[in-house]
């Protein structure tokens, strides 16, 4: 059997890439370390052109191969030129189960290409099973892109942030400014304790819950939402503003 010639787009790479880490990080409804299971999109003549992939549902660890079905049948209505021309899967080998996977899809879709995403390494391995030894054997391939990719390839990568410090004085701005606002709330509710004027028990427990984690919240992970829940509680200030206002005392404490 002769080896196909195999290019690779930056596209199918970030979605293989993107679909092991959303399991990994919680992001999936499938349990961390579960494999990624996936259908290669592309045209295939004289050389199998990798462009495009598309995670796959899959029911205990195999791929449903009816929804597969649907998927080509919707990527083929908008794409007319492109095919599944293989299946995709992360892991660090190959295990018995892929033998089981690859015919299946290969008798649907009527390809032979497999490739392994090695997670640790991060390594692309095109794969073509070989009937006669029954067994899969690596396939040399190259990296390919289009003049669109190569665009928004470029702009993805002056978007970065290229001074680390940069992003990290924002966080600490930031930071900062909650402190600040957690020294304020600190100081009207020390003046609500005092009696001067009256509070309802649930808008004293808000008051100390803001004061609770403004403490607690130092880290960049959480600031968002706390920042969140600072903003929904501005609503519950306003009225107890206008009365402190009102009373004097209040006067010139912000």
């Amino acid at each position: 059997m002769s080896s196909p010639q195999i290019s690779l787009h930056p596209l199918l790479i970030l979605t293989i890439s993107d679909s092991h880490a959303r399991i990994e990080l919680g992001s999936s409804l499938l349990p961390p370390s579960t494999p990624s299971y996936g259908l290669i999109f592309g045209t295939s003549t004289s050389t199998i052109d990798c462009i495009d992939g598309q995670e796959c549902v899959t029911v205990k660890g195999e791929i449903d191969v009816e929804k597969a079905k649907v998927q080509s049948d919707l990527m083929k209505a908008v794409f007319p030129d492109r095919e599944v021309v293989g299946w995709f899967k992360s892991g660090e080998e190959v295990v018995k189960e892929d033998f089981i996977q690859h015919s299946k899809i290969s008798s649907l879709f009527s390809t032979n290409l497999f490739l392994l995403y090695s997670p640790l390494t991060s390594l692309l391995t095109p794969l073509q099973f070989s009937p006669s030894t029954k067994t899969f054997t690596p396939l040399p391939f190259t990296l390919t892109t289009t003049r669109p990719e190569k665009v928004a390839l470029e702009s993805v990568e002056r978007l970065q942030v290229v001074d680390e410090s940069l992003r990290l004085k924002g966080v600490n701005d930031l930071i900062l400014g909650l402190e600040g606002m957690g020294e304020r709330v600190e100081i009207l509710r020390e003046y609500l304790k005092g009696g001067r004027t009256e509070l309802k028990d649930d808008i004293m427990g808000v008051l100390q819950s803001f004061q609770t984690h403004l403490k607690e919240e130092k880290e960049e992970e959480g600031v968002e939402d706390l920042v969140a829940g600072l903003v929904d509680g501005v609503g519950g200030f306003e009225g107890l503003g206008e009365k402190l206002m009102e009373g004097g005392e209040g006067k010139g404490m912000f």
